[in-house]
């Protein structure tokens, strides 16, 4: 008994580290290796866009999920996350300045006066609601990355 338990932690510590290696592990697919449910769903979600790449990542929580990039129609990129099933994780959408609510260009303001973005996407539910913007910017001399809530009420710098 005193062995296995001695054990144990080691085989906790051995699948941490198993998860870590795993998670987040990108492979480029071609686009006919994408399940059709899960193009069709990107067709009714975003039926004007065009998918142009493909690839799967396998997340922390172990699960697998598809990562289709595109254009929209009006040119701006987006990226397409879901399950085999055609369930989606989450849809991102590159959004420019003029179309992010004033709360929220005001509330980065309020608190990281100067910044200067460069890159912002809309993460979007997929009822396609916008339930947080991730912004890429200019903070004096450094590049940071912030996620804001859809109302501006939380804005965080995220881990570079």
């Amino acid at each position: 008994m005193r062995k296995v338990l001695n054990i144990l932690p080691l085989c906790v510590l051995g699948l941490g580290l198993f998860s870590a290696v795993f998670a987040g592990e990108e492979k480029t697919i071609t686009l006919d290796q994408v399940p059709k449910p899960i193009l069709d769903t990107i067709n009714e979600k975003l039926p004007d866009s065009k998918v142009v790449s493909a690839n799967t990542e396998t997340e922390i929580d172990g699960s697998f999920v598809y990562e289709i990039q595109g254009v929209l129609e009006d040119g701006r990129k987006f990226e397409f996350d879901a399950y085999e099933n055609g369930e989606i994780q989450e849809i991102e959408i590159e959004f420019a300045e003029d179309m992010v609510p004033k709360a929220v260009m005001n509330a980065i303001e309020q608190k990281l006066p100067g910044f200067k973005p460069t890159y912002i996407e809309a993460s979007h539910s997929a009822s396609l609601k916008v339930v947080r913007y991730e912004f890429v910017g200019e903070m004096g001399n450094e590049t940071i990355d912030i996620n804001v809530s859809a109302d501006g009420r939380r804005i965080e710098i995220a881990d570079s």
